[in-house]
């Protein structure tokens, strides 16, 4: 079944395309209506002097990023840096050649002018990306496409030598298995990408995969910077002794996840008295350790105000009952000292509250200042504050 769109930035179900595909024509390649297209697995597929079409093939070519097949020989070309590849770089160019480099058994190109400025404007939206081959300082190969949510819908690739764009799908594979990606969308089926691991599956079970990865967050912005921003381990005591204190270390665990980094560990909740002063309610604590591309001073920030956001209010004076506690122990095995914030915490070997939870998950963990383990400072602390494990 054929539908005409109109100026309304909505698609009809998939499912419903003709036997060929094709879905619907008309409307625009707005950003808008481009990234509805793709939540919903539809593309756009036209030539010069057609009308805009939009696909939504039966079956659907995948790449999972564990099936890709490297050949031996794409092997040692990766391994001897034939090549060197960048992500983001060249985005337009990379689309020129994409629409100029021809294609045995290909003639013409879909990738039209207002194609290339409807993909460019993604590009500058952080949606579409791009991955390039240089040799001696020269583009020659590459691919392009769009990312949404956990997958990456392949657009086109070209390769003006050997292997280029080879070694560019190889870079996409391995930075989306990276970030845990489900799948590259490939479109159609061809034997050059089955050679490679891609594999056809039906439009049903491509939508069942296309709506979990919908519900992921998308890796907006250049990839470039993503590949070069390192990805730190840092540690956090989280706590509090107002309300319901299992409660909100539960809500302070998923806003970290969401707003900082993945927890890679975390203790079990510990009990402790009021250390410094008198309280109606013992604190619960935590340790937790993330993995966060963020910087130091960004997770300060993050940590303020996921603070506020479970009712915190900071009154200046530290010995006092709160909801909600996060404090930065380390950072790596980074010093920082700066006026709001020094790394590691400076009173960790003095507080066993902070000592016994991080004692369970970390305890071969050398201090980077004091140069002894985690269990070493809690058997030398002075502190004779109980510290208890909570039994939720």
């Amino acid at each position: 079944m054929l539908f005409e769109l109109n100026s309304e930035c909505v698609f009809p179900n998939p499912l419903l395309s003709e036997e060929d595909g094709l879905l619907a024509i008309g409307g625009d390649l707005s950003p808008e209506r481009l990234l509805e297209a793709y939540r919903n697995g539809i593309f756009p597929w036209y030539a010069e002097g057609q009308p805009l079409m939009w696909w939504s093939l039966n079956p659907r070519m995948i790449l999972f990023p564990d099936h890709f097949k490297c050949s031996k020989t794409l092997w040692r070309c990766i391994k001897a840096g034939k090549y060197e590849v960048r992500i983001d770089t060249a985005f337009k160019e990379v689309m020129l050649q994409c629409a100029t480099v021809k294609r045995a058994g290909q003639d013409g190109t879909w990738i039209t002018d207002e194609m290339l400025e409807a993909y460019t404007t993604l590009h500058e939206m952080g949606y579409a990306h791009s991955f390039e081959s240089y040799y001696d300082g020269e583009l020659v190969g590459g691919l392009y496409g769009v990312s949404l949510g956990a997958a990456f819908f392949g657009e086109s690739m070209f390769a003006t030598m050997t292997d280029a764009s080879k070694v560019c799908l190889a870079a996409l594979v391995d930075f989306a298995d990276a970030n845990n990606f489900l799948y590259i969308d490939a479109q159609q089926e061809t034997q050059h990408l089955a050679s490679l691991g891609a594999q056809p599956i039906s439009k049903e079970d491509f939508l069942s995969i296309l709506f979990l990865s919908n519900q992921r967050e998308t890796l907006k912005g250049k990839w470039n910077k993503a590949m070069t921003e390192e990805i730190s381990r840092v540690t956090l005591l989280i706590g509090g002794n107002q309300g319901d204190r299992v409660g909100l270390l539960q809500q302070a665990c998923n806003m970290i996840a969401e707003q900082i980094g993945a927890i890679v560990q975390l203790s079990s909740i510990y009990e402790t008295e009021a250390w410094g002063f008198d309280a109606e309610q013992n604190f619960l604590n935590q340790a937790v350790v993330v993995e966060t591309r963020l910087s130091a001073h960004e997770v300060l920030d993050k940590a303020l105000l996921i603070e506020s956001q479970l009712g915190r209010v900071r009154t200046g004076n530290g010995y006092a009952s709160r909801t909600m506690d996060i404090d930065i122990l380390f950072v790596d095995k980074n010093c920082i000292d700066t006026p709001d914030l020094i790394v590691p915490h400076p009173r960790i070997q003095e507080r066993n509250f902070v000592l016994v939870p991080l004692c369970e998950i970390m305890p071969n963990y050398v201090h980077p200042k004091m140069n002894k383990t985690i269990a070493n400072l809690l058997k030398t602390s002075s502190d004779k504050g109980k510290v208890v494990r909570y039994k939720v």
